[in-house]
Formats: structure tokens, sequence, C-alpha cells
């Protein structure tokens, strides 16, 4: 049997090979007939035709076939990491359109954020009120009863009034003062009317001793008013404060006048008789911040009975 060749080659083959050792692919069946070869003329090769020359490396064939096996293998093992580990790792797979993902590892950096507290504002403290320094007292002309028996009485303060000024008349000039008080004050007058139920006469609290009471501090009768002058050559009348001159006395129709005079006279008793009650009004100099919600009066009638009243 002469010598075979490639078909797809024409490199001679081995008798004991069934692969061509030059490109690899099988030998062709024995009942083929060759393929003739032409004859290479013996000299120099013609020119830009290489002759053919049968490989060295010709008998490595199946050690390519291993390698590129192995080449294949590790490409479906990388192409295995790109599609199935890297998404797990990144979070995200391959779109379903089919589009190729770029997957780029890079460092996480965690950014740190600075959180603001939120300012816990104080509560405000809301003020309790003051506790009333006279629980119980009473309202205006609510009366209170003093004594027992023959000298059984009662006693009311039934009025007020506030002012920066007022204005009294002097009747020994026929003429009108204008009374002023101390920078930051004003001027109260306290209206009181007291009134005996029994049979005997009986003393009076005098105006020096009714207390007003103002946010903690008292306050004593005004000593700068002028009051009626009983002396011997003066004729005793009644001093007319301008603004309070025409007020009634509670009970009659007696026009007020400074509280324990009577007519311009001064009385020392208190007579049984609701027309001997003694009528009239106290002046005191208090603080421009008065109100008559915080001013209580406190009258001491004796040793044993007391009473305070609220003016608002």
């Amino acid at each position: 049997m002469g010598q075979k060749y490639c078909t797809a080659c024409g490199a001679p083959l081995s008798e004991s090979r069934k692969f061509c050792e030059q490109c690899g692919l099988p030998r062709e069946p024995d009942s083929v007939a060759p393929v003739p070869q032409p004859a290479v003329p013996i000299g120099p090769p013609l020119s830009g035709i290489p002759p053919v020359v049968s490989s060295p490396e010709g008998r490595k064939g199946p050690k390519r076939i291993v390698i590129v096996a192995a080449v294949i293998l590790l490409l479906v093992i990388a192409a295995g990491a790109v599609f199935f580990v890297l998404p797990k790792l990144k979070g995200t797979g391959t779109p379903q359109d089919g589009s190729t993902v770029s997957v780029t590892i890079t460092d996480t950096v965690i950014p740190v954020t600075s959180v603001t507290l939120p300012t816990v504002s104080a509560t405000p403290t809301i003020p309790l009120p003051e506790p009333d320094p006279f629980p119980g007292a009473l309202s205006l002309k609510d009366r209170f009863r003093f004594g027992t028996e023959k000298v059984a009485s009662e006693a009311t303060v039934y009025k007020y009034w506030i002012n920066d000024t007022y204005q009294w008349h002097n009747d020994m000039d026929n003429h009108y003062y204008v009374q002023s008080p101390g920078a930051g004050n004003k001027y109260l007058f306290v209206f009181l009317h007291l009134e005996n139920k029994g049979d005997t006469r009986v003393w009076f609290p005098s105006a020096g001793s009714v207390i007003v009471h103002y946010t903690g501090a008292s306050y004593y009768q005004d000593q700068s008013h002028f009051k009626p002058n009983k002396a011997s050559d003066i004729k005793a009348t009644p001093v007319e404060v301008n603004e309070v001159q025409y007020f009634h006395k509670l009970n009659g129709d007696e026009y007020v006048e400074d509280f324990g005079f009577s007519h311009g006279t001064e009385l020392g008793y208190l007579y049984p008789g609701m027309s001997n009650a003694v009528d009239g009004y106290i002046i005191y100099e208090v603080p421009q911040s008065l109100t008559p919600d915080n001013t209580y009066v406190e009258i001491p009638f004796n040793t044993k009975d007391r009473a305070v009243w609220k003016l608002g």
C-alpha cells in the first residue's frame, strides 16, 4: 500500500496514526482512493511558494487537543464566575434583556454621619399661685359681729376708691388743694361702717388701727391728710374731698366724711342705734401696683374680735 496523505492539509499520513499529525483531522478510510499529489520538481522552490515540509511538531497533535480542552474548561469556569459568583458578591444578576453587566469591585467606604440630637427644651415652670394670706376673708358689705349682749355690734367694709391724687377743700380759705403721693404711689380710700346693736355705748377702733395688707406689706392711715381742727379759735368743719364728697353713707342720706368724725366733730364712742353709726373713709398711700384682688383690710375690734375683708 502506498504512502497516504491528509485530504485537508496534504501532509503525509503514518500508517499507525488515525489522525493527521499536522492538523489533527481523522484520516480517510482505506477504501477511499488517495488523492494523487503533483510531483514536486527538484531544485530551488518557486518564488513565494514555500515548500511543503513536514512539521516536527506534528507528532504533538493529541497534546494540543488536551491543551485546547483545558483552555476551554478554564474559560467555562471563568464565565461561570462572572455570571454566577460575582453577581452574588455585588447583589445584582444578569439583566433579563441579556445585556452585558459591567461588574466593578471597589472598596466600600462607610461614610461617618454626624448625628445631631434634638435639643430638649426645658419644660416651662408654671408658677404656683401664692397662698391666700387670709383664707376665709369676708367680701365687701359682709357684716362681722363683735361684742356681745349690751355692747353687741357689727361692722363692714363696703366700698373703696383708688386714684393717683385727690383734691381737698379748706374751709378756712375756701380753696381746694391737690394732694399728691410720693413717687410710685397712689391713694386708696377705704369706706367703713360700724353700728351698735346693743343698748350701751362701746369703744370703736380708731382709724390708725385699721391695717391694709398688700403682697405681704402692711399700710396704715396717711398721716399727711388734713382733718378738721377742733381748736377753740377755729370752727370745726368737715373736710370735703372733691372726688368723693357726694358719696353717701351706707345707711341714710348724709354725705360721707373722715372715719371717726361726724359733721366735723371727732367721735369718742359708738352709741346704740342706726342713726349713731360711725361711717367714713380712711386714706392710705399705697404702691401703684396695688390691685383690689390682692388687697385686704384688717380691723381689730378688741382683744378677742378681729376681722379681715378682701377688696376684690
